[in-house]
């Protein structure tokens, strides 16, 4: 349980980083990595060079990114585990604009070579009340 999660903890921190060589220790490098992003206007992107391409055009919108997910649900079946929670965000925009906001957030992990690799994310918008 705590390797999972340490490797969603991994995520968070390669995200909010905007660290590509992290976030690439993260992710499976299969072609069936499937990263749903982003939260506002969700597309599939499939496979690392289709993921790593997401990243880098949306972390080159921004000048900050702070992303976390306080208390995530851990389940683990044998070499697959899933977590789920709400994720806070909070983004700068090149132009200064500031923006927040809840999302939830789901990934799935598999366990290879005694290490959990992230093949799938999506976080969905929570609607603000």
């Amino acid at each position: 349980m705590d390797d999972i999660k340490a490797a969603n903890q991994a995520y968070y921190d390669a995200l909010s980083a905007r660290d590509l060589a992290a976030m690439a220790e993260v992710w499976d490098q299969s072609a069936e990595a499937t990263n749903i992003a982003p939260p506002i206007r969700p597309l599939a992107h499939t496979g690392w060079p289709a993921i790593r391409r997401n990243y880098e055009q949306f972390w080159g919108s921004l000048s900050s990114l702070t992303v976390t997910m306080s208390d995530p649900i851990i389940t683990v079946r044998g070499d697959v585990a899933w977590v789920h929670g709400v994720e806070q965000s909070r983004r700068t925009a090149l132009d200064g604009a500031t923006s927040r906001g809840f999302n939830y957030g789901s990934s799935i992990f598999i366990r290879r070579d005694s290490r959990w690799w992230m093949v799938f994310h999506q976080a969905s918008v929570i609607p603000a009340s």
